[in-house]
C-alpha cells in the first residue's frame, strides 16, 4: 500500500477497471459486492466498443452501479488491443496520482498480467476478478485474485493450501497469551495483508470459514460468552494427545 496515503474512516480507496470483452456483465454485481468489503470504490470504468451487439447486456449494469462507460472504437483488426491499451493508460494515470490504495481489474485476459505486476511494483495492491478459465499467469500476477461466477461454492476449503497457510499466519500473528485469536481481529488482518474477506471463499463470515476447517477450533469468551475466538489446533496433534 502507498504509505503516503491516509485511510479515511478506515476504508481504502479503490479504483475498478472493467474489461467488458473478457468478463460477463452478469458477474459485475458480485465483483462490486466483494470490492465494497475491501473499501470505497472511487473510480468505476468499463471499456469496450459499445456499438457491438455482444455488449448490449451491459447497459443496465452500467447504470445500476454508476459505472463510467469508456467507448473504444475498434476496426477490423484485433478488437481487444485498443481496450487493453486504454485501460493500461488509465491505470498508469491513477498510479501516478497517488490517490488510490488499490487498483482492481475485472478481466479473464492473461495479457493484463504485466499491468498487475506493475501496479504492485508501484506499491499499490492489485486485485483481480476473473472467471474460472483465467490462467495461472494472470492469477499469480495480482496481490489477490478473486474468482467470480462459481456456481457451486460448497468446496473443500481444507484442500486450499494457500488459504490454510494465510489463516494459520493470521492466527499466529494476532493470538493472545493463551494462543487464541479474536476472529474479528483475524478478519481485519487478512483484509489488510491479503485483501481477503470471507466472501472470497463463499462464506458470509470468517467464523463460518473456520467452522468448516478441522484444524481450527472455535471457542467463545467475554462477559456474555458472545465473543468468538479461534485457535490453531491441528487435528492430527489433537488425536495424538488422546
Amino acid at each position: 500500500m502507498n504509505k503516503m496515503l491516509e485511510i479515511s474512516g478506515g476504508k481504502k480507496k479503490v479504483a475498478l477497471f472493467i474489461d467488458s470483452e473478457n468478463i460477463s456483465y452478469r458477474l459485475i454485481s458480485e465483483v462490486i459486492k466483494r470490492l465494497e468489503d475491501f473499501g470505497e470504490i472511487c473510480i468505476k470504468k468499463a471499456y469496450g466498443d459499445w456499438r457491438r451487439s455482444e455488449l448490449r447486456g451491459w447497459d443496465e449494469v452500467l447504470q445500476k452501479y454508476s459505472i463510467e462507460p469508456i467507448h473504444i472504437v475498434t476496426g477490423s483488426g484485433n478488437k481487444s488491443n485498443s481496450s487493453d491499451i486504454k485501460i493500461a493508460i488509465d491505470v498508469m494515470n491513477v498510479l501516478y496520482s497517488d490517490r488510490m490504495h488499490c487498483i482492481a481489474l475485472a478481466t479473464s485476459d492473461s495479457d493484463f498480467a504485466p499491468l498487475a505486476q506493475e501496479i504492485r511494483t508501484r506499491g499499490l495492491q492489485a486485485v483481480g476478478f476473473g472467471e474460472s478459465k483465467s490462467r495461472d499467469s494472470l492469477r499469480n500476477a495480482f496481490s489477490s485474485f478473486e474468482e467470480v461466477g462459481v456456481e457451486d461454492r460448497k468446496i473443500d476449503l481444507s484442500a486450499n493450501h494457500y488459504l490454510m497457510s494465510i489463516l494459520r499466519s493470521a492466527v499466529e500473528v494476532t493470538m493472545n497469551d493463551e494462543g487464541k485469536s479474536l476472529v474479528s481481529r483475524v478478519g481485519l488482518w487478512l483484509k489488510e495483508q491479503y485483501f481477503k474477506t470471507a466472501s472470497s471463499y463463499g462464506k458470509e463470515t470468517w467464523g463460518e470459514v473456520f467452522r468448516t476447517l478441522e484444524d481450527f477450533e472455535i471457542t467463545y469468551g467475554g462477559r456474555d460468552h458472545n465473543v468468538m475466538f479461534v485457535e490453531y489446533r491441528p487435528k492430527k496433534q489433537r488425536n495424538k494427545r488422546r
